[in-house]
């Protein structure tokens, strides 16, 4: 009957012992976690009954989870230990940190964002290129419209007319294989080793040329260049010619349309002593200068540093009052040849033509 008794009682131990527990963990923050001393032990059917003697300890398993032994808080302490155990999963939750990996969005969600960025590169890329080829294009465009027409047809580039001449680019002909330079150190002569007749000096455009002249077809007879010159000159002329190893004589002339006309000698001695003793004996002189060309002149206004080193210019110039004409008359000295630039015009003839073309004609022969 005792031992009954004492069964009974021990089946109404656990619903008893289940209110205690309940209030303790209703009376816990929410906010903290409860830890594992603050769980009631859950009881079991085995305890002893009250007023029986101390009970013993209850063997916890050091191997296994609490849970095996006490089974699930809610089943074990009812429905208030259930809702601690809830709080403190989600608590723990909170708490625990995001892996590295997971925290970028990119990581999660890669493919859209990256194709995105993708896209705009591209487009940006794109934009930059056709930029650049556009600017080309344009650049290209412009400078091949600025090289297409004439200087003086092209706004702010425009060269104020200043009555020159245009003359076809000058190009110096192909010495023969090792010989120097008619001015160069190593030729003492002053010899022009290159044909004369290529250093005459190019008929400018519009110019309508003389084909009485040899031009590059032949030599000019020293009867016809003695021409140009006063008949008391000639004799004297022609004289000083051949006493100083004339050799031959290259010719060319032309006519401007506004009637200038223009006729360019290229006299070669031997050597170059012989050119400078003519230049000395026979055009330095006032008395020459009278005879050949009255009523001139040795203005030169130009500037002299154009002729090139170790040539000798000297021009003459008719002065008013003056006839029909106004001639103007040049004598170059380079090297082993005499030059004679011997231009002449109706009225009163510009000083810019007959400059342009006795330094280009000089240059030619430098």
């Amino acid at each position: 009957m005792t031992e009954q008794t004492q069964s009974d009682d021990v089946k109404k131990i656990p619903a008893q012992s289940a209110a205690p527990a309940e209030e303790t963990l209703t009376d816990s923050r929410p906010a903290a976690a409860p830890s594992q001393d603050d769980v009631p032990e859950p009881v079991t059917a085995d305890a002893p009954p009250a007023g029986a003697g101390p009970a013993e300890p209850a063997q916890t398993p050091s191997d296994g989870p609490a849970t095996e032994s006490a089974g699930t808080p809610a089943e074990t302490v009812g429905p208030a230990a259930a809702e601690a155990a809830e709080l403190t999963e989600a608590a723990e939750a909170v708490a625990e940190p995001v892996p590295a990996e997971a925290t970028p969005a990119e990581s999660v969600t890669p493919g859209p964002r990256k194709r995105l960025r993708d896209r705009r590169g591209l487009r940006a890329a794109v934009r930059w290129t056709a930029a650049v080829v556009v600017f080309a294009v344009l650049g290209g465009a412009a400078a091949y419209a600025v090289t297409q027409p004439e200087r003086t047809e092209i706004p702010g580039l425009e060269t104020p007319d200043d009555g020159r001449w245009t003359y076809p680019a000058l190009k110096l002909p192909k010495l023969p294989a090792g010989q120097p330079g008619a001015m160069d150190r190593d030729n003492p002569a002053g010899r022009h080793y290159a044909d004369l007749r290529t250093l005459l000096l190019p008929v400018p455009a519009g110019a309508k040329r003389d084909t009485s002249f040899p031009d590059r077809g032949g030599w000019l007879p020293t009867a016809d260049f003695v021409e140009i010159y006063p008949e008391d000159v000639r004799k004297k002329f022609r004289a000083a010619l051949d006493d100083n190893t004339l050799r031959h004589i290259a010719a060319r002339a032309w006519t401007m349309p506004d009637g200038t006309r223009t006729e360019i000698y290229l006299v070669q001695f031997a050597t170059e002593p012989y050119t400078t003793r003519v230049r000395n004996e026979l055009i330095v002189p006032a008395a020459f200068a009278q005879a050949a060309h009255p009523q001139t002149d040795t203005t030169w206004s130009d500037d002299d540093s154009a002729v090139p080193k170790g040539e000798m210019v000297s021009p003459y110039n008719e002065a008013s009052p003056r006839g029909a004409t106004h001639l103007r008359a040049a004598y170059i000295t380079a090297g082993d040849t005499l030059a004679v630039v011997h231009m002449e015009k109706a009225g009163t003839q510009p000083a810019v033509p007959f400059h342009q073309t006795v330094l280009l004609q000089a240059q030619l022969l430098g």
